[in-house]
């Protein structure tokens, strides 16, 4: 069975759903699931953003689809659609650019470990701690990252994935990254003990996360192979890079990755028809449309 994993979203829902529709029709395979690894920009109203993602909304419009996927307009409506016609739903893990009180909510409502957050039923969330059968791997959720605060690992969560026997899983899907897999624009290093050490004890054989918004990987961990994805849509500028490195909003090389589950292979997805799934407003249903 094949699986997609995404890398940080931001909002950009619909590029999300175009990068995984080409990356079907291009390489000729199906999907049998796709992992979103947290940051998907879930908030259920514009007054509700964080103010960093209210400052990159700004300059990025698309940034915004998450809200027009919750309000959508007809066109908007048919190229989700059409997309959900030749893709599975997206399941995704909290990030620290969610609203985590109103993904409780949704929780609690449905009584359910995984929801959908959108009237199509395009994105679902599964709350950490969670085990879930998908694509015939055991694959373990566990969001957010390790910090002081609210956006800090849940520790009922933690504890309960620390409680699974070693190999009870088979994938890993983090938002945060184990500590020491690369370091910042200071040489400080980045990552999370407390996820080591989750890996070093579930030992499942693959392990995905995001968060830092560049590809790092393959990383050994006894019999677990980690990868980091890159952010799904680099922003144009940055305050660290002021000329521009992504004027088109272009789906980033290494931003998507691909789970082969019956040989074990993972690779980055870096194929120059990525450039194809781009703009501020992408029109998901001609996208969609042009493929087989």
């Amino acid at each position: 069975m094949k699986v997609a994993f995404v890398g940080d979203v931001h909002g950009c829902v619909l590029h999300a759903l175009g990068a995984v529709a080409l990356l079907q029709d291009r390489r000729g395979i199906g999907l049998d699931a796709v992992i979103q690894v947290g940051d998907l920009g879930a908030y259920p109203s514009l007054e509700r953003f964080d103010e960093s993602s209210r400052r990159f909304w700004r300059d990025h419009p698309a940034q915004g689809d998450f809200f027009r996927l919750l309000d959508p307009s007809p066109s908007f409506a048919e190229g989700v659609r059409l997309a959900l016609e030749r893709v599975p739903s997206v399941l995704f893990v909290s990030g620290n650019h969610e609203d985590h009180d109103w993904l409780a909510s949704l929780h609690e409502a449905a009584g359910a470990e995984s929801v959908p957050v959108d009237p199509f039923g395009a994105y679902r969330h599964v709350a950490c701690g969670n085990v879930v059968e998908v694509a015939g791997q055991r694959v373990a959720f566990l969001g957010l990252v390790e910090a002081p605060g609210k956006m800090d690992l849940d520790e009922s969560a933690y504890a309960r994935l620390m409680a699974v026997e070693p190999g009870g899983v088979d994938v890993l899907v983090t938002h945060d990254g184990p500590y020491g897999m690369s370091r910042d624009r200071q040489g400080s290093v980045q990552g999370s003990g407390k996820l080591l050490r989750l890996i070093e004890h579930l030992q499942p054989r693959l392990h995905v996360s995001g968060h830092y918004h560049h590809a790092n990987g393959p990383r050994r961990y006894g019999r677990t192979t980690s990868y980091a994805l890159a952010q799904l849509v680099q922003p144009k500028a940055t305050r660290w890079e002021p000329e521009p490195i992504n004027p088109g909003q272009r789906v980033t090389a290494g931003s998507v990755g691909l789970f082969d589950t019956g040989t074990g292979d993972f690779e980055y997805v870096c194929d120059e028809w990525l450039a194809d799934v781009r703009g501020d407003a992408l029109d998901l249903a001609e996208l969609v449309t042009a493929t087989r």
